[in-house]
């Protein structure tokens, strides 16, 4: 039996105009801290530009010998405990950048943070673009895409995704 959920438009109204003064004084941090993200995105992306022949080969094989293993479905996922270890580690970050916060010392440390998580992310799409072709690279994020659109396991469907 499903219960219903009543939905109470002054409580959303009062959550949004919240959220919105919140991000009305708060645009100039907001700001910074997006230019500091897509700054570390940059570097990542240049850094693999930039790499020498040998870096490329190695992330190249890396690349294509994880792609093959999820292909040939030697390849076992244990969805519980990668989701308590995603967990847990965005618990860590979230801590420090909490106490970071909480010293004017340790803000620059929150800067750096979001640089960090801007370059990986740069330095990892790039190399999956470096690394496969265009028809390949299109194929594997829609097998992403789909694989994470379906993972959620609603009505007790499991569908499973195959990367070509």
């Amino acid at each position: 039996m499903k219960t219903k959920v009543r939905y109470n438009s002054k409580y959303a109204e009062n959550l949004k105009k919240i959220l919105l003064q919140h991000i009305n004084s708060n645009m100039k941090d907001y700001l910074i801290l997006s230019i500091i993200f897509i700054i570390g995105v940059m570097i990542g992306v240049v850094i693999i530009n930039n790499s020498n022949e040998q870096s490329k080969s190695e992330i190249n094989g890396y690349i294509n010998s994880f792609v093959n293993t999820i292909k040939e479905e030697k390849y076992e996922i244990d969805r519980a405990k990668l989701t308590k270890i995603s967990i847990i580690e965005n618990l860590k970050i979230v801590g420090i950048i909490w106490v970071a916060g909480s010293t004017i010392i340790g803000i620059p440390i929150i800067y750096l943070f979001i640089a960090y998580k801007g370059f990986s992310i740069g330095y990892t799409i790039s190399a999956i673009i470096s690394s496969l072709g265009v028809w390949k690279r299109y194929r594997l994020f829609i097998s992403i895409i789909i694989f994470t659109k379906y993972n959620c396991n609603t009505h007790n469907i499991d569908v499973k995704c195959k990367c070509y």
